[in-house]
């Protein structure tokens, strides 16, 4: 084979990112260990439980608390969840962190492994002195630390700290121990390697190897030690006397032998050690001899010593050597070895191993004619290995190789399907990767340009572009923030309260000085762009703060699962397969063409009706010309494109097609577009025969590669916490690429329609019209699902998500979460494909499209989109999310459901003639059964009750009914009476259900009318009951509210057919309740009524003359014996009565003459006049009495003529004559009582009284 690298590979993987935030608050475990010196001593270790880590004030703080300087990812052998877990070294490698990284569990698996445990440790930990192993039972993980302080920690952690933030306070000392190996005293410790949890190998600076051995039950605190070495006498004297001579290399401060193992690895049958060491040597050690077995070159040749100098390896590197199996493969063969070698560009070797302990019979290269190179990047820059893993097979058929390069902070990662003894001819050719920022950026991704400024407010699109959902954690943005207040000289203190958001767009916000012009005006377009100048400011430190987070680590393969993963400094990613469509935009149309026989996209034949294939090359070219072509507008064109498609989405056509097209590409303003850019397409186009070539057959196989249906076989799986955080973050993306092929095509069809003349370039196998109609049906649910991706709310956790979080501790606002509408609707409910039909890499692309299946309702054909759409509606109305329910108002459907779920919305905004409109625009369909019969409980998400589902589509009554509920509940009496009307109107002949319906109805008429005081509307109700308890309990209600707010008159007004008994009754009753004093008040509407005034109004308007003089004959005698109590109290000297009670008296006595008048003008009524006097007197009478005499008892009815009442009023006024001359009837003696004294008349001199002391 030639010593050529292998060629370019077609892009096959996609990554999927996310970053280490916590899914639940309380999550983080942080415990402080002991410092050596006293941890054999009983001490208090401290244990702190936090919602999240504090924020850093300045960027080198942010590099130590949060940018791990190494860290990798462990799979456990147990497939049990947990299984998989990332380890870290954080803050100058004093804290070690642990997380789970499961991507799904098992539906039996009830709970969450979402704790965070940080070890804090007393000194440093050595690079690439962290191993970890499966424990001897399975619910037990162990953890091997080295320190720089010479310690070796065994931890022996329960998977229960994973789960329960309070499991890890149990006493340190019982799942912690500490070892000093003797033989660091001699030569210092370089790389920590586990082998198993009973057994460890460190490599040491002399080029020996120190087993350690413990055996089962040991807790870690002795180990049995073992040292392995060479056996020549020079090993064991350096072992001795360190020294430094040309075979020796410094790294980090100590010195190294060349023959230190850089790399570590045990063979299979657990016999011998593998060794790649600094010399540029493969080695092999018997464990039990303790002797080494084999040394060959890296790469199988034979060095002069002097040359070993110009080959020696990468101290700091590990990546050099892999065990693997391949069973059946070659007969006698019992494992296999592949090493790296860095130089001659970076190659591989692989070995077969039979025998270890023979180095020439038992140890052979496989293919020594052969160069296996590293893939090599087409830039032509040097990368390096960072890092590689091989998947075995049984037999050496179908194993895998991934190839981690790194150039800096940049990386490329390669992937090779080969079979082991075939490997020479595979090795050259068919090599996938997965490229890095070499995809076009999705609108979500681009920074806001300069030209924002002009449409808009440039601060909400700079905020909506740093806080949206997965971008960026909040520490980052806090340490951010703190360094920007910092470099701009800004004032520390402020509102630290506020949401972050407000923070830092007050922060950016407070540097604008708004500019002015020489009239002194503010000149809003240069004040605009200076502010977008500043947000680009805090931009470039956000930028530069995010690049730090993806600095990588290692490559990690879970076996078990068949998925690369990828560890960074604060972040980790998934490598999956790329869906059909990604294959499409990430590879070019040659590539496509030239790499066929590996694709993962057949050849797609046309349908029978359409004889012309279409294959993967020419969908290629059409994606890639689309973007080109769009690419190329300008800012404002691409602006009047978008809002031209979100018009055209959401908007009943009422044109054709081709009118449509026209009126679309109106208000595009497409003719910015140059020549220069009509030929580019043209040329891009030109594989297929220019725009002419294009045909229906090439848009309908894009569309088809999108998600339509889910994978039918259900698995017993469930997303993790973490897993879902993934899921999410991957469906962001898919979901921006597949809106962005979809918006370019749409553009280049209307375009091509409008602008290339069919006499030129006639397209004969392209109907516009069909396709431009189809692509907007392909759209409409991508922008739907870019909005759920793109938006948050906090909800309050569920009692299922309380029980999975760490601690029960936290304050209540912990129990709060946010998350993306898409996360939190839809994204926990597909259950995740299983990776037993296929590699956990292929599997998690299909979750993702599932996902995107499942939110546009799944296999279930009979979900529609506009039912999709109307129920997320409803789910955001259901949890009170106005503000998102009002954005996302703009998708809703013209239909009659979503007329009625809008109207809601419009409710809870307080908008009730909006939502009245819209509540009778979806009467007619809402009322009637529908077809297919459905339930609205559902449909609404449980924002209808069953109780309010069982009055749509059971008529109209039942449907206002139901609406006046509504507003009635929100106190808007209105739409109420209006509703109400409506329901009576509609409902039915009369039978018993109906009548108890219109009872009800005329009810809630009846009172809502009362409280908008319509007093017209308030009566019909009243004259339309039927049942005589209720219309009378009604009728004092009316009664009493109109006279309440002073509307006697209207009162008056109303003839109350068939109620003027009960009227007369009601009002009687009032009258014998009210008292003189309260009724003696002028009538207000906040003073009582008064109540015999309106008795006597109401029979003098219904002709009862005898009735009306009743009441006021009855009132004289009420007044008379009120009277003589005043007049008693009037006769105390003024020193014991006071000024009010003689003004009241003063008053009381003036209304008595006037009721006298009165009585005798209806007296004189009932007469009939123009008589004698004396036969007049007897002709006007009344009955009174009833009433309750002084001593408790019930006086008789008696007759009252008019003449009594005449004669009444003349002793009055001879009374009031005889007071008003000064003639008082003084009565004394020692009687006491009335009546028992004697009388004598006084005369006293108005003046004299005037000036009395009395």
């Amino acid at each position: 084979m030639g010593s050529e690298a292998p060629s370019t590979a077609l892009c096959l993987y996609k990554e999927t990112r996310s970053d280490f935030e916590p899914h639940y608050p309380g999550s983080f475990v942080q415990v402080q260990l002991p410092n050596t010196n006293t941890f054999s001593r009983v001490t208090r270790v401290q244990h702190r439980i936090s919602s999240r880590l504090s924020a850093c004030r300045d960027e080198a703080t942010f590099n130590n608390r949060s940018i791990a300087g190494s860290g990798s990812i462990y799979f456990c052998k147990s497939r049990s969840y947990p299984r998989s877990f990332i380890w870290r070294c954080l803050e100058e490698d004093h804290v070690l962190e642990f997380r789970s990284a499961d991507l799904s569990k098992s539906d039996r698996d009830t709970r969450e492994a979402t704790v965070i445990l940080r070890l804090v440790f007393p000194t440093a930990i050595k690079y690439d002195g962290v191993a970890l192993a499966d424990g001897l039972a399975q619910d037990l993980l162990n953890v091997f630390v080295l320190t720089k302080n010479n310690d070796l920690y065994t931890f022996t952690i329960p998977l229960e700290f994973f789960y329960r933030a309070n499991a890890s306070e149990d006493d340190v000392g019982r799942w912690s121990k500490i070892f000093k190996p003797a033989s660091f005293t001699l030569s210092s410790p370089h790389r920590l390697f586990a082998c198993s949890p009973l057994e460890l190998v460190i490599t040491l600076s002399d080029g020996r190897l120190m087993r350690l051995t413990r055996k089962p039950g040991d807790d870690g605190s002795t180990w049995t030690e073992r040292t392995i070495g060479d056996g020549n006498w020079g090993s064991s004297l350096r072992g001795l006397i360190p020294w430094q001579g040309s075979n020796t290399v410094r790294y980090e401060g100590n010195v190294f032998d060349q023959a230190t193992a850089l790399a570590v690895a045990s063979s299979p049958d657990g016999k011998h050690l593998l060794t790649v060491c600094l010399n540029h040597s493969l080695k092999g050690w018997n464990k039990e001899k303790g002797k080494l077995s084999f040394t060959r070159d890296l790469q199988d040749k034979r060095r002069e010593p002097q040359e070993i100098v110009r080959f020696l390896l990468n101290p700091h590197s590990s990546a050099f050597l892999q065990v693997f199996e391949a069973p059946g493969a070659k007969d006698g063969d019992e494992y296999y070895l592949v090493t790296f070698s860095p130089h001659d560009s970076g190659t591989f070797k692989f070995w077969a191993i039979r025998d270890a302990d023979h180095s020439e019979l038992g140890v052979r290269d496989l293919f020594p004619e052969n160069i296996f190179r590293i893939p090599e990047p087409e830039d032509g820059t040097l990368w390096s290995l960072a890092d590689f893993k091989i998947k075995c097979a049984k037999g050496g058929h179908g194993m895998e190789i991934w190839v981690l390069l790194r150039l800096n902070r940049r990386y490329h990662l390669y992937h090779r399907k080969f079979d082991l003894f075939n490997l020479p001819e595979e090795w050259q050719h068919e090599w996938s990767i997965l490229k890095i920022g070499t995809i076009t950026k999705e609108p979500c991704d681009e920074v806001p340009k300069a030209s924002d400024a002009e449409n808009g407010d440039i601060t909400e699109k700079w905020l909506d572009f740093i806080f949206f959902p997965g971008r960026l954690p909040e520490h980052v943005l806090e340490t951010a923030l703190f360094i920007y207040i910092k470099t701009q000289n800004l004032n520390a203190s402020g509102n630290t309260n506020a949401p972050l958001k407000a923070q830092i767009a007050s922060r950016v916000g407070s540097q604008v000085k708004p500019p002015k012009n020489e009239k002194g005006e503010i000149n809003f377009t240069n004040f605009r762009s200076i502010i977008h100048e500043e947000w680009l400011n805090f931009w470039s430190i956000v930028n530069d703060l995010d690049e730090s987070r993806w600095a990588l680590l290692s490559l990690g393969y879970d076996e078990h699962e068949e998925i690369p993963w990828i560890v960074f400094a604060d972040g980790c990613a998934v490598i999956r397969e790329s869906s059909q469509i990604e294959q499409l935009v990430q590879n070019s149309p040659d590539d496509l063409l030239d790499h066929q026989d590996i694709l993962g996209l057949p050849s797609i034949e046309d349908r029978p009706t359409r004889p012309i294939p279409t294959t993967p090359e020419e969908i290629a070219i059409v994606i890639e010309a689309a973007a080109q072509f769009r690419a190329s507008f300008s800012e404002s064109l691409a602006l009047s494109c978008k809002n031209a498609i979100k018009a055209e989405l959401w908007q009943e056509p009422s044109h054709s097609a081709l009118e449509r097209i026209q009126a679309f590409y109106s208000r595009c303003d497409f003719e910015e577009i140059r020549e220069r850019q009509y030929d580019d397409l043209t040329n891009a186009l030109a594989d297929l025969g220019s725009s002419g070539g294009l045909s229906a057959t090439v848009f309908e196989t894009i569309t088809n590669k999108l998600p339509h249906a889910m994978s039918m076989d259900a698995s017993e799986l469930r997303s993790t916490k973490f897993g879902l955080k993934l899921l999410v973050k991957g469906t962001q993306d898919m979901i921006a690429l597949h809106t962005r092929i979809l918006t370019d095509l749409l553009l280049v069809i209307v375009f091509i329609q409008m602008e290339v003349d069919p006499a030129d370039v006639p397209m004969r196998r392209l109907d516009v019209a069909e396709v431009y109609v189809h692509l907007l049906e392909q759209l409409k649910p991508y922008q739907m699902m870019q909005w759920l991706a793109s938006n948050t709310r906090t909800e309050q956790m569920t009692l299922e998500d309380a029980r999975d979080t760490p601690t029960s501790t936290e304050p209540l606002a912990s129990t709060m979460r946010t998350s993306t509408v898409l996360e939190n609707l839809f994204a926990a409910d597909p259950h995740p494909q299983s990776y037993a039909r296929q590699s956990q890499s292929a599997a998690f692309t299909c979750n993702i499209e599932d996902l995107l299946q499942w939110i546009q309702g799944g296999n279930d054909t009979s979900i529609s989109l506009d039912q999709v759409l109307v129920n997320i509606q409803c789910n955001l109305l259901k949890n009170k999310n106005v503000d998102l329910a009002s954005s996302f108002l703009q998708f809703q459907p013209l239909t009659a459901w979503s007329a009625y779920v809008k109207s809601r919305l419009y409710l809870l905004r307080n908008e009730f003639t909006e939502a009245a409109i819209c509540f009778k625009q979806a009467a007619y369909k809402l009322s009637r059964p529908p077809y297919p019969s459905i339930s609205y409980t559902v449909a609404s998400g449980n924002l209808l009750t069953p109780l309010e589902a069982s009055f749509l589509s059971s008529g109209l009554a039942n449907y206002y009914t139901h609406i006046l509920s509504l507003f009635e509940h929100l106190h808007a009496y209105t739409h109420v009476l209006t509703f109400a009307r409506l329901a009576l109107q509609h409902l039915q002949p009369s039978t018993e259900q109906a009548e108890d319906h219109r009872a009800d109805l005329l009810t809630r008429l009846f009172h809502a009318a009362l409280s908008l005081e319509d007093w017209d509307a308030a009566y019909s109700a009243l004259t339309r009951y039927s049942d005589k308890v209720l219309q009378y309990a009604a009728l004092k209600s009316l009664i009493t509210a109109m006279l309440a707010a002073g509307e006697s008159e209207k009162l008056m007004s109303y003839p109350f057919l068939g109620l003027s008994s009960e009227v007369d009754t009601f009002l009687s009753d009032k009258t014998h309740n009210q008292g003189i004093l309260d009724s003696s008040l002028a009538p207000t509407k906040t003073a009582p009524v008064q109540w015999y005034r309106i008795l006597y109004a109401w029979r003098l308007r219904n002709g009862d003359l005898r009735g009306a003089a009743e009441v006021l004959v009855s009132r004289v005698e009420a007044r008379k014996s009120d009277s003589g109590k005043q007049s008693r109290q009037r006769s105390k000297p003024r020193f014991l009565s006071t000024t009010t009670s003689h003004h009241t008296a003063a008053a009381n006595d003036q209304q008595l003459l006037n009721e006298y008048l009165v009585a005798i003008n209806a007296l004189t009524m009932i007469s009939g006049g123009g008589g004698k006097e004396e036969e007049e007197g007897q002709r006007g009478w009344v009955f009174i009495g009833g009433a309750n005499n002084a001593d408790g008892g019930v006086k008789k009815r008696k007759v009252v003529t008019l003449g009594d009442v005449r004669a009444e009023y003349s002793a009055e006024l001879d009374r009031r004559s005889v007071l008003e001359a000064g003639r008082f009837g003084i009565v004394g003696g020692a009687g006491g009582g009335g009546g028992g004294g004697e009388m004598m008349d006084v005369d006293v001199d108005e003046d004299e009284e005037e000036g009395s002391t009395f």
